[in-house]
């Protein structure tokens, strides 16, 4: 005897949520340099941080120019900007 096996159907999660690319958070650094002087301040920092979904933006954005500011002059120039989208990517931020 054979006995039929019916499954419920899959449920999809609509709440997924998937990382950001590395295009996507540029963009989001870019659009925050809100004086358009090709750098980001500690502000401009922290909006972005905010954005991408950090609970503390205010750390992140300290730990950032700490870790992207090359030349320590307080600010990310379009040129350390590299190391702050690794910064960031490591970070795991979900949309």
């Amino acid at each position: 005897m054979v006995r039929e096996i019916h499954f419920p159907p899959k449920i999809v999660e609509k709440n997924v949520q998937i990382p950001w690319t590395k295009e996507q958070v540029m963009e989001v650094f870019k659009s925050f340099d809100k004086d358009e002087d090709g750098r980001l301040s500690k502000e401009e920092l922290k909006a972005s941080f905010k954005k991408l979904g950090s609970l503390w933006s205010s750390f992140r954005a300290w730990r950032a120019l700490g870790h992207a500011d090359a030349n320590k002059d307080g600010f990310i120039s379009m040129q350390e900007i590299g190391e702050l989208i690794s910064y960031a990517l490591k970070r795991g931020y979900k949309m």
